[in-house]
């Protein structure tokens, strides 16, 4: 298509060829330490023992491993480094996370973070010695990648004068301790799109720095993954980390509750711990519907890779017989392996069946399913929408084209039409559009704001000054908790009634440019055109505002004790209103902000596309007296090709194809 494109089309499309390029969903592993999330990964990602699964072998590192990456690059890794800003940055973001979710311990948590960041610049600069400076900010990048690679920049290493004591001058230092993130890259692989599946250091780790990076990771993936262990499915610490995510609306994951091989009852003993979870779920969190997966990531890595250590054929077979669609799919591979495979046939059927116990193929099956029906789906289907309008005005100009050479005439009547301007006439009045609608997104913007001030005044006033002017501040023992929940909510509602409001009035207006476009076209076009131009408004249709900035943490919202117990009078609330009052007001501004930019950004898109399709009506007439038939005829075959192509392409069912075939 960008090759038979006009020009003024051609950046169009290369946007959406960018936008699907760019469509790499990330996946993150998180969990405590010795859940076996580095084992688990591996056979998610059919990587065996990429990821090392020693006891205690990773730093702070935050490892992401790209499959079909949208540079094509599907080897090597990239490791990049910490600089000074990015030092003081993970204790300054740290602390609105700990906001979010208070602990008495949390001054003695941040100080003890505090000590091991310097710790870790320490250790790197005894390691690093001249180059620790010239390294920070900067990158190493390898075209190929070692274990050993891999261990020098993410793994912790022993003590740096240990290791000074037991290497030569020559040997490779450990640049672990400043490194922030590890990049790795790999082939697609077993999924059926790209993606990124990432690598998080564990929670409740007696080096904190590690709970801590692995926190504020959160807001970087799409998807996650939290691993349980089996042995202590849904501790505090769990329960903890699943309670953040859900303040911090990350939407999407799933419970992979790991290591079921070591239960002493094996399938028994599993079906109390899926009970105690689902319970735990549902009574602490409110997650009926959390999909909760067990398995076994020991299993799965006999499978990939024949290490029998610590495998039980029959606690394995007894897995699948308690299961029956795993023995199910069990046995039709084993009759796949009986057609196809005459040698080592037994041992095979012994690693399939370890597979399909392990709990990975339904794991990746139900990954990458939601998915791809979540957020990604929207921007495919904006796309292909948008690319078939494309495919077919191209061959309904092409028609046309061929048409006209049929005989051999040009149509006096466009051709004037041209030459006098009409299609800047319809640009003008599209653009004329665009300005109205932008006018009045900026007016919805302003009302919205309004409400948003006053929600803000109205009811941070209530909750402060409590009922009858019997603030919580001043109560005996003095507050340790103002709940804000129904002013978040309140906020929500008006941010969403006012995007629905402002998306249905722009709809309508661009239905009005659609109806327009056509007749001038009809009038112009003198019957020469038999599809009408339809505007496609679907990037406005299925928007959403952002309520993300909704889930910020407030200074003392969830911690004003310390404000209490300091100033034992009147002023405490005036003091606490203005300053929560401060706060909140910065959460609606950027609320707005955000809606505003996203709204504009939208309008321009669809008026971009509509302007383009426009341009391509208006293709000037006087080649068809150069143009041979046989000519025409070729570009209006390569046309339907291109309709036909796109229509395959985007069909709907493609891809659970693709996923049923990934998980298999």
């Amino acid at each position: 298509m960008a090759e038979t494109a006009r020009e003024e089309t051609q950046p169009f499309i290369a946007r959406i060829l960018s936008d699907l390029q760019s469509l790499k969903p990330g996946i993150a592993f998180v969990g405590q330490i010795k859940a076996g999330k580095s084992r688990l990964i591996n056979g998610f990602t059919g990587q065996a023992d990429f990821l090392p699964s020693d006891v205690n072998p990773w730093t702070t590192v935050v490892t992401d491993m790209h499959f079909g990456h949208p540079s094509g690059r599907v080897s090597g890794g990239l490791f990049h480094f910490f600089d000074n800003a990015q030092w003081r940055a993970l204790l300054t973001e740290g602390d609105e996370i700990r906001d979010m979710l208070p602990d008495v311990e949390d001054d003695y948590k941040r100080q003890i973070i505090e000590e091991q960041i310097e710790a870790m610049k320490t250790r790197a600069q005894k390691r690093l010695g001249s180059q620790y400076e010239e390294l920070l900010g900067t990158a190493h990048d390898f075209e190929d990648l070692t274990q050993d690679d891999l261990a020098r920049y993410v793994s912790a290493g022993a003590d740096p004068e240990d290791e000074a004591a037991q290497s030569d001058e020559n040997a490779a230092p450990y640049y672990s301790d400043l490194t922030r993130k590890a990049e790795v890259f790999f082939e697609q692989g077993l999924f059926p799109f790209p993606l990124t599946v990432t690598d998080t250091p564990g929670i409740n780790d007696p080096l904190l720095i590690r709970e801590e990076i692995s926190h504020q990771h959160l807001r970087n993936a799409d998807f996650f993954v939290v691993v349980l262990s089996a042995h202590q499915a849904l501790s505090q610490a769990d329960l903890k980390l699943l309670r953040l995510m859900q303040a911090l609306e990350l939407g999407q994951m799933v419970v992979f509750v790991n290591r079921v091989d070591e239960l002493n009852r094996g399938v028994k003993d599993a079906a109390n711990v899926h009970a105690e979870v689902r319970a735990g779920l549902e009574r602490t969190l409110d997650s009926a519907k959390l999909t909760v997966i067990m398995g076994s990531a020991q299993w799965a890595h006999y499978a990939l890779t024949g290490d029998k250590t610590g495998i039980d054929h029959d606690q394995i077979l007894a897995w699948l017989k308690a299961h029956p669609r795993k023995m199910k799919r069990f046995l039709e591979g084993i009759e796949r392996l009986k057609k196809s495979q005459k040698e080592g046939a037994s041992e095979s059927a012994l690693r399939l069946a370890a597979m399909i116990a392990s709990g990975l193929p339904d794991l990746r099956s139900h990954v990458v399913r939601e998915v791809s029906e979540g957020p990604r789906v929207e921007r495919l289907l904006i796309a292909a929408k948008q690319l078939r309008n494309f495919a077919t005005n191209e061959l309904e100009r092409r028609r046309v084209h061929l048409k006209i050479v049929d005989n051999d005439t040009i149509d006096e009547h466009i051709a004037k039409q041209t030459d006098s301007g009409a299609l800047a006439q319809l640009t003008r009045m599209v653009l004329e559009t665009q300005d109205k609608l932008a006018a009045e997104a900026d007016q919805c913007v302003d009302k919205l704001r309004e409400q948003l001030r006053e929600t803000v005044q109205t009811l941070v006033r209530e909750v402060v000054q409590g009922p009858n002017g019997k603030s919580p501040l001043l109560s005996a023992g003095g507050a340790t908790e103002l709940e804000f929940g129904p002013l978040r909510q309140a906020m929500r509602e008006q941010l969403l009634d006012a995007a629905h409001d402002q998306r249905q009035s722009m709809l309508n207006e661009l239905y009005v440019l659609d109806l327009q476009s056509n007749t001038a076209l009809q009038d112009l076009n003198d019957g020469h055109w038999d599809s009408e131009l339809n505007v496609d408004a679907s990037a406005l249709r299925w928007y959403r505002p952002d309520t993300s900035a909704l889930t910020r943490g407030i200074t003392i919202e969830l911690r004003v004790s310390w404000l209490a117990r300091l100033l034992k009078q009147k002023s405490v609330v005036a003091r606490a209103e203005n300053l929560i009052t401060r706060e909140f007001q910065s959460i609606s501004e950027d609320l707005a902000t955000s809606f505003q930019s996203d709204l504009k950004q939208r309008l321009e898109s669809v008026i971009d596309h509509h302007l383009a399709l426009l341009g391509v009506r208006f293709e000037e007439m006087d080649f068809a007296s150069e143009i041979s038939r046989p000519d025409a005829h070729d570009a209006l075959e390569n046309a339907k090709r291109v309709a036909n192509e796109l229509e395959e392409l985007f069909q709907e069912g493609s891809e659970p194809e693709q996923r049923l075939e990934a998980a298999k």
